[in-house]
């Protein structure tokens, strides 16, 4: 037996909402919540102090240290890889994948010339595809699109 009332599907939230749940928070300032604190005798005593952050030079030193780090890591990695891919005779797979397309239409277009039209009509359908794709893709970028509005706080 349930005894807990259902409530009722929540609607989904308008701007409105949105703005009055902005508005509606209130926290007061830690230096006041502090003094309020101090007054109140066996009040348990808090920090109510902001952590503390690093200075923006060990930051910046942190952030260089670190990008050096990723930087060296991606040249020995690089070098290590090169050196497998030699020993392994990659090169010589990639050039042959590379020319591998040309290859294959060259020996389409001998074996059936009508072929060529054939082609060429498939590249100005792809190109028109990569036209109407580039629309779609901005299409759904600007119809969803809505300016963030801030709520204008006016002091009384």
């Amino acid at each position: 037996m349930n005894t807990t009332p259902e409530l009722p599907p929540r609607e989904p939230e308008n701007t409105l909402d949105q703005i009055l749940r902005q508005e509606l928070r209130w926290e007061a300032p830690s230096a006041l919540t502090a003094q309020l604190l101090a007054l109140v005798p066996g009040a348990p005593v808090t920090n109510l102090l902001p952590p503390m952050r690093p200075k923006s030079w060990y930051s910046m030193l942190v952030l260089v240290l670190t990008a050096v780090a990723i930087g060296l890591s991606l040249a020995v990695a690089w070098q290590l890889y090169s050196l497998i891919g030699a020993e392994l005779g990659l090169g010589a797979i990639l050039v042959q994948l590379r020319d591998a397309p040309a290859v294959g239409l060259q020996r389409l277009y001998e074996a059936l010339p009508a072929s060529r039209q054939f082609v060429a009509l498939l590249v100005a359908v792809r190109d028109q595809l990569h036209w109407l794709l580039l629309a779609i893709v901005l299409w759904l970028a600007l119809d969803g699109w809505q300016p963030r509005r801030r709520p204008q706080r006016t002091t009384s």
